[in-house]
């Protein structure tokens, strides 16, 4: 199995293959019950299991390795893989070092954290360790241990890869790397970490004139120059900051370098993949930040696919636009692979959550409907936790497919249902696309925030008013653009793309009816001079809720502010303000962006009547600026989205008399699919008809779904 860098989709034997994969973990079932598991999952139309295999579980004392069942049945992990291969199911190895799985201690051995050093383990700026399972990657200690893990592990996973004629098809390395980082708002400060951050920053400025002139400061050498701690106060802080991000993504990308190179020294020639986390508490805002994390992996190692955690443990309308959104902001960054689910939610962790098998049917046809094109069911079996290796208790996993005996559960004829109709519309499906006249663009540097804010304990370490700015850039990601735009699009049923400003296809951004652009204060010259060739060249850009000025260090730097001939000061109004004829518009931010009328077409006004948005033609095209906040909380918003798209006659796919109904069409060479979902708590019955210039319906079609449900249509073109 393969992925493919121009269709975007897995292929086996160079055919299109969708990846339907279910995970079981063999430590935590009965090895007598094995078969059955994965026998249960090949009868769910399914080709692939998924399991860790964790460090702790086999080697049980320092270079006391089990691997054939002898001091545990369920540690027989070659039976496993045997058996992987009598059924002919593919199988996803994850061999750590790191598994977390609510396992205990993340899967490192408990022996092994007792005899590391403290050099081995993350160190918070006080130089205390900040957990006594959380390791610094680059430790020379940890690796050294690490590596004799991969050398009894490797061997195995080499014999028994499919080109050996195993079952083995594919590798995990490592897993959620700096998820700690992010969800505790802890740095590690450990010795190795500033010593390569030193070597980071003199490699990046090379002379200390060079790095004074950007920091705005007075430093004597670079040898001065120390990592940041604690809030960030000044300009100097920001700058260190925003460096310390840039430094953690080559850190992640030097480790994955590390344990890749490891790994195909062995002869290990499967897929690799790494896993992206971020759904937390049934919200996906801060997912596409992980995505941004991981960057340098990605930019780096194009032999390796980056797979989304989609956990959302409750579906409904609030976060239903999540898995769109993550979708496409991972294929905007990682545009030559397919976009798959290394977990797809199938059960819950928690007992107190339910995840009904219904609700859970409705979502796996919706990311069907969003372009998925591969799945790990994340519990196919439920498990029982090993005496003592649970993190919480002894049940993993609730309202599986699978119980830990075998036995079917609810969710079991759902996921089946999924597989059958993967399977029966084979190529089509997987090669059917959407079209969209709108593009988002994505600038990562919006998304450097995991070092200053702390997504459990909500601490921060930068408030933007101290900076005398006013545009959060959390806040924009979230609200403005996630929750906002994205779920307002959605909600009005407009496809759109993700482009990534740092690397997309200038040309392809043109076909574009609309580029919308989400902006702080700050953007790098470079890319404020894409935007304006972008508009000079023939091409609509929607900018707000300000124009930056100044560059990622915060230094002056107005190049769309002078290429596009953009006049505005900044001024205190109201929150509502009137945008193209819709009154009582609520925005996020007292703040607006004042202009004037010279040259411009005014399409917004504050209370106090100051044009706060604009219509300006500039070369072959023509940008609209509103210089204000809105997200999505209000009807009046959606009103506003839409009267934006009609500027460019931007229209929808389907007339439906129902538009609380959310639609997706995607198309074939031969067959289109158009999948409705209902995410409302009642009983929808609408009319529709085909209104896209490629087939046109001429009768309208009634359509009944029961709440919270879905329905395909099937058409031959």
């Amino acid at each position: 199995m393969s992925n493919t860098e121009t269709e975007k989709y897995f292929t086996k034997n160079g055919e299109p293959y969708f990846l339907i994969s279910g995970e079981v973990h063999y430590f935590r079932i009965q090895a007598n019950k094995w078969k059955k598991h994965l026998q249960l999952l090949k009868e769910s139309d399914a080709n692939t299991a998924s399991t860790y295999i964790p460090w702790d579980w086999h080697e049980i004392e320092a270079n006391k390795f089990d691997f054939e069942g002898n001091s545990n049945p369920e540690r027989n992990l070659i039976k496993f893989l045997k058996l992987c291969n009598e059924l002919e199911i593919d199988l996803i190895v994850k061999p750590g070092p790191y598994i977390l799985a609510e396992y205990k201690n993340q899967g490192l051995p408990s022996w092994l954290l007792k005899k590391l050093g403290k050099k081995a383990f993350a160190q918070g700026e006080n130089g205390n360790i900040i957990s006594d399972d959380l390791v610094t990657y680059l430790s020379d200690e940890f690796l050294e241990y690490t590596f004799k893990w991969y050398d009894k592990v490797l061997p195995i996973i080499s014999s028994f890869q499919k080109k050996n004629n195993g079952p083995i098809v594919m590798m995990q390395i490592c897993n959620e790397i700096g998820v700690f980082q992010w969800l505790s708002g802890n740095i590690d400060y450990n010795p190795k970490v500033i010593s390569l951050y030193n070597d980071f920053i003199k490699k990046k400025y090379n002379t200390i004139d060079s790095l004074n002139s950007v920091y705005s400061t007075n430093y004597q050498n670079l040898d001065e120059v120390k990592p940041p701690v604690g809030r960030i106060k000044t300009k100097t802080d920001y700058c260190a900051y925003f460096d310390f991000h840039l430094f953690f993504r080559h850190y992640y990308n030097q480790y994955i370098t590390i344990l890749k190179n490891k790994i195909r020294s062995y002869g290990i020639e499967v897929q690799l993949t790494h896993n992206i986390p971020g759904w937390i508490y049934g919200n996906a805002s801060e997912l596409p930040m992980l995505i941004g994390t991981y960057s340098e992996i990605i930019k780096n190692h194009n032999d390796i696919i980056f797979g989304l955690d989609h956990i959302p443990e409750f579906q409904s309308f609030r976060n239903a636009h999540s898995g769109l959104a993550c979708n496409k902001i991972l294929q905007a960054v990682q545009p030559n692979s397919p976009v798959w689910a290394a977990e797809f939610q199938a059960g819950t962790r928690e007992h107190h959550v339910r995840a009904y098998a219904s609700d859970l049917e409705t979502f796996y046809f919706a990311s069907l409907a969003h372009g998925m094109k591969g799945f790990n069911y994340y519990m196919f079996s439920q498990g029982v936790n090993p005496q003592g290796k649970g993190f919480y208790g002894k049940t993993f996993y609730y309202q599986t497919a699978i119980d830990a005996n075998g036995n079917k559960l609810d969710l079991y004829n759902s996921i089946k249902k999924v597989n059958h109709f993967i399977r029966n519309e084979k190529v089509d499906l997987i090669t059917s696309q959407t079209n969209a006249d709108i593009c988002i663009a994505l600038y990562k540097p919006y998304f450097y925030t995991e070092l200053t804010t702390s997504q459990l304990l909500k601490e921060k370490r930068l408030n933007v008013s101290d900076l005398g700015l006013f545009v959060d850039p959390r806040f924009l990601r979230e609200e403005i653009l996630f929750n906002g735009l994205m779920r307002g699009l959605q909600t009005l049923n407009y496809n759109y793309d993700v482009a990534d400003l740092d690397n997309c296809d200038f040309k392809k951004l043109l076909t574009y009816k609309q580029l919308w652009v989400l902006s702080t204060e700050f953007m790098d010259a470079n890319t404020q001079q894409l935007l304006a060739d972008y508009v000079k060249s023939g091409g609509t850009m929607i900018i707000y809720p300000i124009i930056p000025t100044l560059d990622l260090y915060l230094n002056n730097c107005e190049v769309i502010k002078n290429e596009l001939s953009i006049d505005f000061s900044l001024k205190k109004s109201s929150h509502k303000v009137s945008a193209f004829s819709i009154d009582e518009v609520f925005t996020n931010f007292s703040q607006k962006l004042i202009f004037s009328e010279i040259n411009c077409e005014p399409v917004a006004f504050t209370e106090e009547r100051d044009i706060c948005g604009i219509k300006k033609k500039i070369g072959k095209g023509q940008v609209i600026i509103l210089g204000f906040a809105f997200g999505y909380s209000t009807d009046e918003h959606l009103q506003l989205y839409e009267k934006i798209l009609k500027q460019n006659k931007i229209k929808k796919q389907l007339e439906i008399s129902d538009n609380e109904i959310q639609f997706f069409v995607r198309e074939s060479d031969k067959i289109r699919y158009i999948f409705f979902i209902n995410y409302h708590n009642q009983t929808k019955s609408f009319n529709y008809k085909f209104i896209s210039a490629r087939k046109k319906s001429r009768t309208q079609k009634k359509i009944t779904l029961n709440p919270f449900s879905y329905k395909v249509i099937k058409e031959k073109l």
